[in-house]
């Protein structure tokens, strides 16, 4: 990226600013034009990484200072929250300023122009940083919260869900500028937000499943279409902004949009579903009938090459895959499975497959690649991953390979000699995490951070597993050769067993999938009257 101010540009000088004096000059505020919110999708979530301001008119680049402009953040929980880690206000503050320019476009793409009617305003984002103990960088940067919202409305059941953030930004001129004032303010909130990738999606609705579908410009022929099955965490609850966590927790949908795995996949359409609550309660409220409709009406009415849809997911959308599969073993000619959380489904509502059932997916023609951490702390990777895998591979031999790398964690692949099936287990620390590479301030060098050992699907969604012969898992999916050695199957009747109540884990706020956590309202009501004020979180699942 070109830049014409120094990332030295300081915060420092932003500090200062306070609820009353931004309150107070909000008098002042004038035509947003088409200023903008700018927010990306990161393995971790989304952030806000930059905001675009509209001049009015076109000036040139030299006329803009160092200090031209002020960014300041109020984000509040929805209504449906009941904040007890964080109250109504999520974040409050100023935001840090690493660089400005002037743009010729209202879209931001990193390159200075000799002038322009529009300001560039990069802002600090990433991961967990933390200044004096207190956690900065992910509260400024974060456009979801993982949090307890309360279900349908009522003191009752709650869940821990990610939920989309009412966001409020005021941005102060300190010179005049083009059309603006010193002391000028533009307000922008939720409307006002520029999505590069995950606005491209649309909504979708018809038999009961809500889901957002990507559609890439067509040429001639049929398309692929890559389904795929979010976390727990990102399931819908009543009076939530619907149908948005899937595409703003992870990078779980918008990956499959890229211009990386649209090229291998070969300009594929996108569908990401949303539970209705947990994809646990796929038998018992037919979820997995509603999903079949809808990928059979999406393959009717979008050109669909029916033998060209992929499916993957992670933890209880693992899980939702897995169950796809057993159903309906036709449907899909490669499956991606990231960390299946099959040995906790019965406990939380659903149906932990048998043996049985895992066992007929070898009368599939659907080839799969399963993706976990070597250890996972949320679901037992012995009792998912692995068992799915000798399930599939019992009596066949084996290929083992091992993979290391710079940043993210070395891993161990194993597959069956014709490439059908393989395991991919990443390593994990002495400490329980798995690294990845991440390039926060999208300089080009990625530096090591570390996730939750069970936040392995962020491989699958970069594309990193391979197999002996250094095959991508995306370029195995788009070129597997499927040879229909398969036999049809009755659909199974729907678990009606009742939900258990798990037990609550405390993690941080940062955004996450999730399993959800049940609360009955007596423990509500009693961390209430205690002043508990803690959060209280779940690792994902």
């Amino acid at each position: 990226m070109k830049k014409i101010i120094s990332s030295t540009l300081i915060a420092s000088m932003l500090l200062g600013s306070s609820v009353c004096s931004v309150m107070a000059l909000e008098e002042n505020s004038v035509d947003k034009g088409e200023s903008k919110i700018v927010a990306e999708v990161f393995d971790y979530g989304e952030s806000v990484t930059s905001v675009v301001v509209d001049l009015g008119s076109v000036i040139s680049a030299d006329e803009l200072k160092e200090d031209a402009f002020e960014v300041f953040a109020k984000n509040e929980e929805p209504e449906a929250c009941i904040g007890i880690s964080t109250g109504k206000t999520y974040y409050e503050g100023s935001r840090d300023i690493t660089n400005m320019y002037v743009n010729s476009t209202s879209i931001p793409d990193g390159e200075a122009d000799a002038e322009g009617q529009y300001v560039v305003i990069e802002l600090k984002y990433g991961w967990k940083e933390y200044v004096d103990g207190v956690l900065t960088t992910v509260k400024q940067s974060n456009t979801c919260d993982y949090d307890i919202v309360m279900k349908d409305g009522a003191f009752s059941i709650f869940e821990s869900l990610n939920v989309l953030l009412d966001m409020h930004y005021t941005i102060t001129s300190n010179q005049n500028l083009g059309n603006l004032k010193q002391g000028d303010q533009i307000l922008l909130t939720n409307d006002d937000v520029y999505r590069p990738i995950a606005g491209q999606f649309s909504a979708g609705k018809s038999n009961g499943l809500t889901y957002r579908l990507y559609e890439p410009t067509l040429g001639e022929g049929e398309r692929p279409l890559i389904v795929w099955f979010h976390g727990n965490g990102e399931g819908d609850y009543k009076g939530s902004q619907n149908n948005v966590a899937q595409l703003l927790a992870n990078r779980g949908t918008v990956a499959w949009a890229t211009d990386e795995a649209q090229e291998i996949f070969g300009k594929a359409h996108v569908m990401s579903f949303q539970a209705p609550d947990t994809w646990y309660y796929a038998q018992k409220d037919g979820l997995l009938e509603k999903a079949y409709n809808e990928i059979q009406e999406v393959i009717s009415k979008k050109g669909i090459d029916p033998k060209k849809v992929y499916v993957s997911g992670c933890s209880a959308g693992g899980y939702m895959t897995t169950r796809m599969l057993i159903k309906y073993p036709n449907l899909f000619k490669a499956a991606m499975i990231n960390c299946p959380a099959l040995d906790v489904a019965t406990k939380r509502g659903g149906e932990t497959p048998t043996d049985e059932e895992l066992a007929s997916l070898k009368n599939s023609p659907t080839a799969i690649w399963l993706v976990q951490g070597a250890t996972d702390g949320t679901v037992n990777t012995e009792d998912c991953s692995k068992r799915l895998f000798k399930a599939l591979t019992d009596g066949q031999e084996l290929v083992e390979s091992r993979h290391e790398q710079e940043l993210d964690s070395d891993f161990t692949t194993t597959e069956t000699k014709d490439g059908k099936y393989k395991i991919s287990l990443y390593d994990t620390t002495e400490a329980g995490k798995l690294q990845f590479g991440e390039d926060f301030d999208q300089d080009d060098v990625k530096t090591l951070v570390e996730f939750s050992n069970h936040w392995s699907w962020i491989y699958t969604l970069n594309n990193n597993p391979e197999s002996a012969d250094g095959t991508s898992i995306w370029k195995w999916a788009a070129n597997y050769n499927v040879t229909d050695t398969s036999t049809k199957t009755d659909d199974k009747t729907d678990n009606t067993q009742k939900p258990s109540q798990p037990t609550t884990d405390k993690t941080t706020n940062s955004v996450k999938t999730g399993d959800n956590t049940v609360m009955s309202s007596y423990a509500i009501m009693m961390l209430l009257a205690a002043g508990a004020y803690t959060a209280i979180k779940k690792t994902a699942e």
